[in-house]
């Protein structure tokens, strides 16, 4: 029993007549006819009654007919959903993204894939700088957003976007726009910074902010998530130094962003070898996210 078999033995069991099934099957009568005729006797089953006038289904061809339809719109949705899934169109990613992705890029991105591919399952997980290649490492996530970029030929990166820091400091600080001129003005400022290896690269741009000034900044509290480090600002318990970024959903809270010259980028990261059909729609439209929001002229 093949495919062809089943075919033929639908197309008899739709017209109910040998010759108009033939010329709908494209095969001839006799050859039509000789293949229901192995059908049935690999079966072990009479198939159709029939006689020089009619053809007629036997009640186990009527249940044959049934369940191998069902079996036939089966194998074409398994069909259908294969080469979907391997086009990535239908599947699961798994994304790392650290706090700062949340104000700027990875709304849009998660916007444009669910638009463009609703089948597809994105599961976040934000994850602090420092950990993060370490998940991509472990199998625990398939791409990430990072501010770290990655010498190893294990890992592929996109350059998405680059910014600025800023000063963030509550609105009613004495320093604003106008009177701004460099973070050495907050020499005695207690500060509320992420806590981050100087040998990561984040790290030592961050610490560089202060060290070009000549002064390191009194720490009060450490936090690696940029959500906390906002809201602790915005009670006054100290200043800040973040990715620009974050004002875009900042604008309810009571803080006041100053931009520095220091600059930062984003990227996109993900295992070299990684062979998940999703992660060219991820590139993609990343880099349209970044076009859309204008996020290079931060």
């Amino acid at each position: 029993m093949d495919l062809r078999q089943l075919t033929y033995f639908l197309g008899v069991a739709e017209e109910l007549h040998f010759s108009r099934a033939a010329e709908k099957l494209f095969i001839v009568q006799p050859a039509l006819s000789r293949q229901i005729q192995q059908l049935e006797e690999e079966l072990g089953v009479l198939l159709f009654e029939r006689d020089k006038r009619n053809v007629k289904l036997t009640p186990a061809g009527s249940y044959f007919r049934d369940e191998i339809s069902r079996l036939r719109h089966q194998l074409t949705y398994i069909t259908e959903q294969t080469k979907r899934i391997h086009s990535g169109v239908v599947g699961k990613i798994r994304m790392g993204h650290p706090g700062s992705a949340l104000y700027s890029i990875l709304p849009e991105t998660l916007a444009m894939m669910y638009e463009r591919f609703p089948d597809v399952n994105v599961q976040l997980t934000e994850i602090a700088e420092m950990e993060l290649v370490e998940a991509l490492k472990n199998y625990e996530i398939d791409v990430g957003f990072t501010r770290e970029i990655s010498v190893s030929q294990q890992f592929s990166t996109d350059l998405l976007f680059e910014e600025h820091f800023a000063l963030v400091v509550p609105t009613d600080h004495w320093l604003n726009e106008t009177n701004f001129q460099d973070i050495s003005q907050c020499k005695e400022a207690e500060f509320i910074l992420p806590k981050i290896d100087g040998d990561v690269n984040y790290g030592k741009i961050l610490h560089g902010i202060f060290e070009e000034k000549g002064f390191e900044p009194k720490v009060v509290y450490h936090s690696n998530y940029g959500a906390t480090i906002l809201r602790l600002v915005e009670k006054k318990l100290g200043l800040s130094v973040l990715p620009i970024s974050y004002r875009h959903g900042a604008s309810t809270l009571g803080v006041r962003f100053l931009k520095l010259p220091t600059r930062t980028q984003l990227y996109l990261i993900w295992r070299s070898d990684d062979a998940n059909a999703v992660l060219p729609h991820i590139r993609e439209i990343a880099q349209e996210a970044v076009k859309k929001l204008a996020l290079g002229e931060l």
